[in-house]
């Protein structure tokens, strides 16, 4: 049982010291943790987290769209982190490419997407999913208000819930339709060998999600115009 892994995700200031990893040593280190997660029995907690938090948004979706008159969830999907994304996003980090350091120091190892038609319905889910029971917020990234770099915008609310008397943290990110084909597009780019092109294609994404940005606000605004008919 991997418990005592699980909680030194919660410890305050666990310290996982910088690292510059040598690509020698990386594929190395993604070995062992590959092997580490799988004897952990992380992937299966995880998979059973999110399995019991799904039907909780499927219930708030039903009860949102019924208030509003219209389905505010287009659509759910979920994923956990591979070892592959792990060790490269702690590479990023430049931090220890262990199963240690990744629970201590990654909010997103368990990761479930909720897209929404509109930006006003992405608030409204997501402050009904800060109002969930049996899910302690850790932490809300408002990712709308406060765009990543990239352009990138959308909320995040990681919480932790308790299984098998161990607490078990989730993300959970809520997008509009449009932000959710940027994101994919930007996904595919980020596991792309740095080239000359891929920078092209980042300025170009980002004046994307500038764009779609906009259009988010006009299409919120177009609904409520023709809500008003």
């Amino acid at each position: 049982m991997p418990g005592s892994r699980i909680q030194k995700q919660y410890k305050e200031g666990c310290d996982c010291v910088k690292e510059d990893w040598k690509d020698e040593l990386f594929e190395e280190k993604k070995e062992i943790l590959e092997r580490e997660l799988s004897e952990s029995g992380l992937r299966k907690v995880y998979s059973e987290v999110i399995w019991d938090i799904i039907p909780l948004l499927n219930e708030l979706n039903r009860k949102l769209s019924a208030e509003c008159g219209r389905q505010i969830m287009e659509n759910i999907s979920w994923r956990i982190k591979t070892p592959e994304s792990i060790a490269n996003k702690l590479r990023r980090k430049g931090r220890e490419i262990t199963l240690e350091c990744a629970l201590a120091t990654l909010n997103d190892m368990a990761g479930i997407r909720v897209v929404c038609p509109f930006q006003d319905d992405v608030y409204r889910m997501a402050k009904a999913i800060k109002k969930l029971n049996g899910l302690r917020i850790i932490k809300v990234k408002n990712y709308i208000s406060h765009p990543k770099s990239s352009g990138y915008r959308s909320i995040h609310v990681i919480g932790e819930v308790l299984h098998n008397e161990e607490n078990v943290r989730v993300e959970i990110q809520v997008r509009s339709v449009a932000m959710n084909y940027w994101a994919i597009l930007d996904h595919q780019l980020c596991y792309k060998n740095e080239r000359k092109e891929t920078e092209k294609l980042r300025k170009e994404l980002k004046a994307c999600a500038i764009d779609i940005a906009e259009i988010d606000k006009r299409f919120l605004k177009l609904r409520k115009q023709i809500e008003k008919l």
